[in-house]
């Protein structure tokens, strides 16, 4: 039998409060930590009333009777919080234990109390834990580390099509759609059983059947000793971005009114039929440009004129060699291929392309009659790729609109001569930048639902002491190919903040200024630093500077292209991706990119009364541009309808020539100084 003082010294030893209180109610002994919670002082709680100790309202409506049921025979257990003079609020479990003094023939009471707040905040903690997991719209599961289920929350039970019952117990492979490759599963595995996070895309199958996409998080969970006991999964349904990226990977190289090729699309057709069939000398890439299509729309509406262009896309087709080698690469332009035919001369061909694509068109019974210009190339002798042929085509067509008496015009050496002429006007750029011939247009950026003016675009302009304004158009893809335009990019920043500088110190509220950059700007990998001189040297916040970045930025992806974005995102630059939806759409990219703005190209806005595709897109990018947390601004506003229209899908911002043509900057100055909303009317202008 051990020594009874053995058992008061691992008494005196415990964490728990320990005591022995008689019939009495007083306390015959208690441990140290007993006494350290009900009695600070050093006096011991010895012959101490435990009424005096918890209190005369606690001891008779809580103490006294549980132990006199404890006296009577009767063990009790309960918990509750009590306030410690040393310790403060605590949550306590009590236990009674009825004791017979085997000397004296007397009862006595045992009593052990457990501190259990530590435990207690725990269960608090994992209780909002887990409210957060039931209340997440992201599915999570709790697996063991075979894989069974332990617990499912009711996001994925709502996105699987299984109720909890049919998971808890089942492998996460009840889900798998049996489409991802295995390798991926097997690098899944490789992770967490590493003791690594694993995260990917898994495309799964609901209870019905159907498929989804869920971009998971997978990780494992460790217990105190740092043991991995489970493995937590973290999903979010990525089903409807995967068909938002599809939409837009097809608007890509895929025309939405005609169904033909857009320009990506044909290069990449005719790079494969190349490289296919091989180099055909007499084949021809020959380009179409539908004359007057602006006129057909004043006068039939733009349905007329969508109309006219789909029956037109078919007797392209109809022309094409091979499996639908045409396309629209513009408003009114179109593309197609020519294979080589022996037995047809050239001009035979030519001949009766003009005669069946310029036939009449009936519309609603009337007959449209249009003419067509045509500029082609053969591919001859010297292979080139797709899109130098269909620039090559494109020249000559160029130059049948500047002499359209001939009935087309081949691309040859003599059209070399404009590049010729574009040297010299590289020349005269260069003397532009240095003689200060360039200026900033602004074209405001308003809130379609008041009008106000919220920020602007800075347009780059060419003031040429001879030819007036040159618009950017023809200057800017010149520039980019001599070099240029990194100092010319250089000049609209500062201009542009130099201009903010002066509205500021004559107390104006300015807005925000949006300057397009061009990618070959990046090439020198010292952008960032560039921008960053820049504000420091004119004292403008990187806030009231925003950058406009064409899509094409996802054909350049590169690291040290996404690296100095996100340096001037960090300086807190914003960012705009422009003219979305026209080219490289990738939502994979899009993800990488720190873009705070998505621009809507006017191309969609201008077809948002007629054509249910643009409007499909347009919510799409907005639902996309949330999901980025991004702001969306539409382009190419143009009337109160559209606006009105823009409205109700939700699009907060935008810009086009029905709230102001770009100004320049004293008339902009103007602008800021009056206040107005936009439109201005005539009474305001006076």
């Amino acid at each position: 039998m051990p020594d009874p003082s053995s058992f008061q010294t691992l008494l005196e030893a415990s964490d728990n409060l320990c005591a022995i209180v008689d019939a009495d109610y007083r306390y015959r002994w208690v441990n140290a930590a007993y006494q350290r919670l009900h009695a600070p002082s050093p006096d011991s709680l010895v012959g101490v009333s435990v009424r005096r100790v918890v209190g005369d309202e606690h001891f008779a409506s809580v103490t006294r009777p549980r132990l006199n049921r404890c006296l009577d025979g009767q063990p009790q257990c309960y918990e509750i919080e009590r306030q410690s003079a040393v310790m403060g609020e605590r949550d306590l479990e009590v236990r009674y234990i009825p004791l017979m003094h085997s000397e004296l023939g007397q009862r006595e009471i045992g009593i052990v109390i457990a501190d259990i707040t530590h435990r207690r905040e725990c269960e608090r903690e994992l209780q909002k834990m887990m409210s957060i997991a039931h209340l997440s719209p992201s599915s999570i599961a709790i697996t063991d580390l075979q894989g069974r289920i332990e617990y499912v929350n009711p996001a994925l039970e709502k996105i699987s099509g299984y109720s909890r019952d049919e998971l808890i117990g089942n492998t996460s492979a009840v889900l798998k759609s049996g489409n991802t490759p295995d390798d991926v599963y097997r690098n899944l595995w490789e992770t967490i059983e590493g003791g690594q996070t694993w995260i990917g895309e898994l495309e799964n199958r609901r209870r019905d059947g159907s498929l989804y996409h869920e971009y998971t998080l997978i990780a494992p969970l460790r217990d105190d000793d740092g043991k991995v006991v489970n493995y937590a999964a973290i999903k979010q349904d990525t089903t409807a971005l995967r068909t938002t990226e599809s939409d837009l990977e097809r608007l890509a190289f895929e025309d939405s009114l005609t169904g033909l090729y857009t320009r990506n699309g044909f290069s990449q057709a005719l790079q494969e039929w190349v490289d296919r069939e091989g180099w055909h000398s007499e084949a021809m890439v020959v380009m179409v440009d539908v004359i007057g299509l602006r006129d057909i729309n004043d006068a039939y509406g733009y349905e007329g004129g969508d109309r006219l262009l789909i029956e037109f896309s078919k007797r392209l087709l109809q022309t094409a060699s091979g499996p639908g080698l045409a396309g629209r690469i513009g408003g009114d332009e179109c593309t197609l291929f020519l294979a080589p035919d022996p037995d047809e001369p050239i001009q035979t061909r030519l001949e009766a392309i003009v005669d069946q694509l310029s036939r009449p068109f009936d519309l609603d019974g009337v007959a449209i009659g249009i003419a067509i210009r045509v500029g082609y190339t053969r591919l001859n002798h010297g292979t080139r790729p797709a899109d130098t042929l269909l620039r090559e085509a494109e020249r000559a067509l160029f130059q049948h609109r500047a002499d359209s008496n001939l009935p087309w015009v081949a691309y040859t050496d003599r059209l070399e001569q404009e590049a010729r002429a574009r040297v010299d006007l590289t020349r005269e750029l260069r003397t532009a930048l240095q003689d200060n011939q360039l200026e900033l247009h602004f074209q405001p950026k308003v809130d379609l639902s008041t009008g106000h003016l919220v920020s602007a675009e800075a347009l780059l302009r060419w003031n040429h002491p001879e030819r007036g304004l040159i618009s950017p158009g023809v200057f800017i893809p010149i520039a980019e190919q001599s070099q240029l335009i990194g100092p010319i990019g250089e000049w609209a920043v500062r201009c542009a903040c130099e201009h903010l500088r002066s509205w500021q110190n004559e107390g104006l509220d300015v807005v925000r200024v949006a300057v397009n950059v061009s990618l070959v700007q990046f090439r020198s990998g010292s952008f960032p630093h560039t921008v960053h001189r820049i504000l420091e040297e004119t004292g403008i916040a990187p806030e009231q500077l925003s950058l406009e970045i064409t899509e094409s930025v996802f054909a350049q992806e590169s690291a040290y292209l996404l690296r100095q974005m996100r340096e001037l995102r960090a300086m807190n630059v914003r960012l705009s991706l422009d003219d979305f939806g026209t080219g490289y759409s990738s939502l994979l990219y899009l993800q990488q990119y720190p873009f705070d703005e998505i621009k809507i190209d006017q191309g969609f806005v201008t077809h948002l009364m007629n054509d249910d595709f643009s409007r499909n897109i347009v919510e799409a990018v907005k639902m996309l541009a949330s999901a980025l947390d991004a702001e969306i601004i539409a382009e190419g506003i143009e009337s109160t309808t559209v606006r009105d229209t823009l409205l109700d899908m939700g699009i907060r911002l935008g810009q086009g020539f029905y709230y102001s043509f770009p100004l320049e900057a004293e008339d902009f100055r103007w602008l800021l100084e009056r206040g107005s909303q936009l439109p201005l009317t005539a009474d305001q202008i006076e």
